[in-house]
């Protein structure tokens, strides 16, 4: 009896022992993970969903598996919908665009490096005869050209 009690009270610890991570909150902080997704990144994906789901209504209208009715309704759903999140991104100002931004910083860039003073000037570089760009002393080859430096 006593060694029946004390199998059963085992069996209720290693069961307790096995099932406590089950019910216990994880390590880390997941309100931080789950956060991370950002405003413009929540309105950037739901915009490819939207624009996603037009083209799939217009494919089945055009393949006749949707009255007249139903692709007039389900699109202006759906154009509403386009219209709020891309208010929404004009408020959050990703409007600008990216390949703009990219074009004037290369722009500045060039900029100031036509601007810097030619490395052919400084002691210690001489110049391609055949190309004219600067070279590094103890090279026997051109990196430009490929002209055999003296």
């Amino acid at each position: 009896m006593l060694v029946a009690a004390a199998c059963t009270l085992l069996v209720a610890l290693v069961g307790l022992y096995v099932l406590t991570p089950l019910f216990r909150e994880p390590k880390g902080n997941l309100d931080v993970e789950l956060l991370a997704e950002t405003e413009l990144d929540r309105l950037l994906n739901r915009k490819a969903v939207i624009y996603s789901n037009i083209k799939d209504l217009e494919f089945e209208y055009k393949m006749g598996r949707l009255s007249d009715a139903d692709y007039g309704r389900l699109g202006a759903g759906y154009k509403a919908e386009a219209a709020l999140v891309l208010q929404k991104l004009d408020q959050l100002g990703a409007e600008k665009n990216v390949d703009e931004q990219i074009e004037k910083e290369i722009s500045v860039r060039r900029g100031k490096l036509s601007s810097a003073p030619p490395s052919q000037s400084a002691p210690g570089f001489a110049s391609c005869p055949s190309c004219g760009s600067a070279t590094v002393p103890g090279k026997k080859f051109c990196a430009d050209c490929g002209q055999r430096l003296a």
